[in-house]
């Protein structure tokens, strides 16, 4: 063939594509334009009834069929196949409230062609009841204001609706669940406990420690065997540990009803977590998890009690059952109430001085009273002294460790309190390496901190003590 009449078949085959797609854009557009002329000034009604009279909505999204039935002898929405099956019933008067409330911007009436709507092939089906009305609703394709083309059954009119059916079916049954959550209530956590394969323990919240401790500016502590506090635990490092259970959420439901716990290891839980907690009103309660086996980075988890089981981040087990303890000591060793300090006692290298702390009494309710501090009848700076408890309370550690001597005693700080549980505390400041002091602090915790801030401390103490000759 010449390329002349090759070019000419070639023109010819486009033409008749581009009349094609012509002929497309002219339906397409006649189909928009009706539905356009369709509309109305008042929406129209396509709704099964009022929503106060829907007895029953189901739908069919993706092979997921759910059917809700209104049990009037129970006042509450139930699932119809099977009506233990727990329904948050604040969803299901949603999807009654969408059925009765649906409205249609245009129709198009008497369509043979039902394609162009996507509604030969719906993406999802609707039915519903209110009274002696029935309604199945077929949804189709989307239009590009957002709207949806919707069938009733028997009809061959095709509706405009305005997404109600859209924003509300396109869900399964695990989306209607009434489902498990950790409480929300929760004031105030007073205990958290641990039972697994990488350790047991318990942490309590203490109001009172007793004698345990040397001050109350740690009441989270960790408890031996026996439920005595053992060793105080910082605060902030606490509420961390405990939140991965109190702010847990609980997702993507496997079942609402284990029937075979073995499936997602919950028949012998590696993990057992309990909280115990003041709810708003000051009551005491508590919760409890159980976790089962992992699953692609997931663990299996449910509440102590319960059969509904959720897949969660298999990191939140992993942070309760393996918590770094001593990272969680306090980073203040020395952290005390100082308004309690009656006097305290230094060996510094330079000698031996006892400083002693008084209050005023004021004269007038408009006066605030003053701290004294006195050494060797000689008054100091109460600024200068202030500063100095500030160093002291502020004194950072850098890591806990084993009981050891050190190499020999360089300075001490005994303070005498007025408290019948720690009348006296006693610190202690050893040689230790290059960079750090050992710190003792009375004989219960060994921590080690910055050379550089300790001998600060103690230059400081002996500025605060030796008077200079003038």
């Amino acid at each position: 063939m010449k390329r002349g009449a090759k070019l000419g078949v070639l023109a010819a085959a486009l033409l008749v594509l581009v009349g094609a797609w012509l002929l497309a854009e002219s339906v397409t557009g006649r189909r928009q334009q009706t539905l356009a002329d369709q509309a109305h000034e008042q929406p129209l009604d396509i709704s099964v009834g009022p929503a106060e009279e829907v007895t029953a909505v189901s739908w069919d999204y993706f092979g997921d069929a759910v059917s809700l039935r209104y049990d009037d002898a129970a006042a509450a929405w139930v699932n119809a196949d099977d009506p233990d099956c727990p329904i948050d019933q604040t969803q299901a008067e949603a999807l009654a409230q969408a059925v009765g409330s649906l409205t249609a911007a245009g129709a198009v009436e008497d369509v043979a062609d039902f394609d162009q709507y996507g509604l030969a092939d719906p993406a999802f089906v609707v039915m519903a009841a209110a009274g002696d009305t029935i309604r199945t609703y077929y949804v189709g394709g989307s239009a590009a204001d957002g709207s949806w083309y919707v069938r009733l059954d028997g009809e061959d009119t095709v509706y405009l609706e305005t997404g109600t059916l859209a924003e509300h079916f396109q869900i399964g049954l695990d989306d209607v669940l009434e489902r498990d959550a950790v409480p929300q209530d929760i004031a105030a956590v007073t205990a958290l406990a641990v039972t697994s394969g990488g350790g047991d323990y318990v942490l309590r919240y203490l109001d009172d420690p007793g004698e345990a401790w040397y001050t109350d500016a740690f009441p989270w502590f960790l408890t031996d065997a026996d439920g005595a506090p053992a060793r105080p635990l910082d605060t902030d490092q606490v509420e961390k540990l405990y939140k991965l259970a109190t702010d847990l959420i609980l997702y993507d439901c496997q079942t609402w009803r284990a029937e075979d716990p073995a499936e997602y290891g919950l028949d012998e839980p590696q993990c057992r977590v309990q909280v115990d907690y003041t709810d708003d009103e000051q009551r005491q309660a508590s919760f409890g998890l159980e976790f089962g086996s992992y699953a692609d980075g997931d663990v299996y988890v449910r509440l102590s009690g319960s059969e509904m089981v959720f897949r969660v981040d298999g990191k939140t087990l992993d942070g309760l059952m393996y918590p770094d303890f001593d990272a969680m000591a306090p980073m203040t060793p020395l952290a005390m109430d100082w308004t309690r300090l009656k006097s305290v006692a230094m060996e510094l290298p330079q000698g031996s001085y006892t400083v002693t702390r008084s209050v005023t009494t004021p004269m007038d309710e408009r006066e605030d009273p003053e701290d004294i501090f006195v050494c060797d009848e000689r008054s100091l700076d109460p600024d200068a002294a202030a500063r100095w408890l500030r160093q002291a309370e502020e004194l950072p550690m850098d890591s806990l460790v084993a009981p050891t001597e050190g190499r020999g005693d360089l300075f001490t700080f005994v303070f005498s309190m007025d408290s019948e549980r720690w009348p006296q505390v006693r610190v202690e400041f050893r040689s230790y390496d290059s960079t750090h002091y050992l710190c003792v602090v009375d004989w219960r915790e060994y921590y080690l901190v910055s050379r550089t801030a300790a001998q600060s401390l103690a230059d400081k103490a002996a500025e605060l003590v030796i008077e200079l000759p003038e």
